[in-house]
C-alpha cells in the first residue's frame, strides 16, 4: 500500500508539471502573437507613409 501512494505523488508531482509547461507554452504563442500583429501594424504603417 505504501508503494501506491508513492506512485500516485510521483503521478500527482508529473501532472503538475505538466500542466506548468502547458501554461508557459501558451503564454509563449500569445506573446508571440502580438508580437507578429505589432510587427504587421507597423509594417504597414511604414508602407503607408511612404
Amino acid at each position: 500500500m505504501g508503494k501506491r501512494k508513492k506512485k500516485d505523488t510521483k503521478k500527482e508531482l508529473l501532472e503538475q508539471k505538466r500542466i506548468k509547461f502547458q501554461i508557459y507554452e501558451s503564454f509563449t504563442a500569445i506573446i508571440a502573437t502580438i508580437v507578429t500583429m505589432l510587427l504587421a501594424i507597423i509594417t504597414a504603417v511604414l508602407s503607408w507613409i511612404d
